[in-house]
């Protein structure tokens, strides 16, 4: 995507004792019994050579997990928090012997998330500011879409009538509390909501088997790790390399689920490892002005070599809000963006305005590189620790790293992509450079230092920009 250009004067970065019984799997945990007969075509999408046919298999006959239709497991799909509950719910009624009442009703909202969570922080501007008056005819043109929860149409009752009996079971059972996850049951549940719920549902049967060490991004303190680090001294959870790196935010697939399930129930599949705690790291030093006349600043970061391999060997995909909303990333990008809006405070930018604009700063100083000249292709789309650790990027990543920093700090940020670039989009509540579902933003160039948050150049003046809800 195209490069935008700006000339600047200045030179410009966690006891445990129960029974089991024996079966044909090996030690099974007591309440446990064959439901399901696992075979070569039970699933259309699971086969001999997968790394977890027998998950599968195993999960399939104890009645545990089912497909998600007649015939297909979907190994690779995302569990939801409803899936995930319902796990919790068949595994805890197994072991103590409960039954699941499934007449079992009453009103829970699958509703999106609630608006404010994603525009609580609107800025204005300032009297020197260009906006949509001063550099339009008209506002721009573009199509609207949403990629996020965002004014979702409401889950009605009926959508959700199958899972009821297994929430009402598992709030009974004490597993949850009552709307722990409202309003998000329709959501891909995140890896460390999946440890939180397997552990709560059998909390007397995870035998410590390993000594872990700290879990890299599990760190003492952080939502679940206590339940996390029990299954990793349980052997049920090994983490997703020889560090142990969880990526506790990230979603987690119904074949890897199939595998926790069953080291669960089955001691004999539980893992013995050890972890290294020799993670490599890659010094980075980033430096910036603010404004682009002021003062410099300078930030020293490190990143993990697995954290960026994480990403680098995810597949390219064109829908480029996955690369803005992807979770496996927040917990370090959170934290970027935190000392980075600390930095604007402690030197007297404490505006809404001038925090967004110094953040914006940051980015544009990352350098540009083209995606045929770095990569040999003619887009590239990356994930935003690898634009960090790379420390350069296109129009695209650098936007994608922006409006997701912007986001994390309470900022309500889009995407704004034409046929040949892309931007970000800051909303703010008073007149902004283009209106969009009610919300008014401004344009924000990422490219190059110097733009100023509302900025627009001059050849994007009236061009037609879609926008992605991030």
């Amino acid at each position: 995507m195209k490069l935008r250009k700006k000339l600047v004067s200045a030179a410009l970065i966690f006891a445990i004792l129960l029974c089991y019984a024996s079966s044909a799997y090996g030690v099974i945990l007591a309440g446990f019994t064959q439901k399901n007969t696992y075979g070569d075509y039970t699933y259309a999408d699971v086969g001999m050579g997968d790394w977890y046919y027998y998950y599968v298999g195993f999960a399939y006959e104890y009645g545990i997990m089912t497909g998600t239709a007649d015939g297909v497991f979907s190994p690779n799909g995302k569990l939801t928090i409803a899936e995930a509950v319902t796990v919790a719910a068949r595994l805890n009624a197994a072991y103590y012997g409960n039954t699941i009442d499934m007449t079992a009703g009453g009103n829970v909202s699958a509703a999106a998330l609630d608006e404010s969570e994603h525009y609580s922080y609107p800025v204005t501007g300032d009297a020197g500011l260009k906006t949509g008056a001063d550099v339009y005819d008209s506002a721009k043109i573009g199509h609207f879409v949403r990629t996020d929860a965002l004014g979702a149409v409401t889950h009605s009752l009926t959508d959700m009538t199958w899972f009821i009996p297994y929430l009402k079971y598992v709030e009974g059972q004490g597993i949850i509390t009552e709307n722990q996850f409202s309003g998000r049951y329709t959501e891909p549940a995140t890896r460390s909501e999946l440890a939180y719920l397997l552990y709560r549902a059998l909390p007397s049967c995870y035998s410590k088997i390993n000594n872990i060490t700290p879990i890299p991004d599990v760190p003492r303190g952080s939502a679940y790790q206590y339940e996390i680090l029990s299954l990793y001294e349980a052997g049920v959870i090994t983490g997703n390399d020889e560090y142990g790196t969880f990526y506790p935010r990230s979603s987690i697939v119904r074949s890897e689920v199939a595998a926790m399930v069953s080291r669960a129930v089955n001691s004999d599949l539980r893992v013995k490892f050890t972890l290294n705690p020799d993670i490599p790291l890659k010094p980075l030093f980033f430096s910036w002005r603010y404004p682009s006349y002021g003062a410099e600043y300078s930030i020293n970061l490190q990143i993990s070599y697995y954290d960026y391999k994480y990403f680098n060997s995810k597949r390219r995909i064109y829908n480029y809000s996955e690369y803005a909303t992807d979770s496996a990333d927040v917990g370090g990008l959170t934290a970027l963006a935190e000392e980075l809006k600390n930095m604007a405070v402690r030197n007297g930018c404490d505006s809404a305005y001038d925090i967004a604009g110094f953040v914006t700063a940051f980015v544009q100083s990352i350098e540009y590189m083209d995606d045929m000249a770095t990569k040999g292709v003619a887009e590239y789309p990356k994930y935003p620790i690898e634009t960090l650790f790379e420390q350069g990027g296109d129009c695209e990543d650098k936007a994608v790293l922006l409006a997701k920093l912007l986001k994390l700090l309470g900022y309500g940020s889009v995407l704004l992509v034409s046929s040949d670039h892309m931007a970000v989009g800051l909303q703010t509540s008073g007149s902004g450079n283009l209106s969009f579902g009610g919300a008014d933003y401004y344009y924000i160039e990422t490219t190059e230092p110097g733009w100023r948050v509302g900025e627009v150049p001059g050849d994007m003046l009236g061009v037609g920009m879609e926008v992605l809800y991030i």
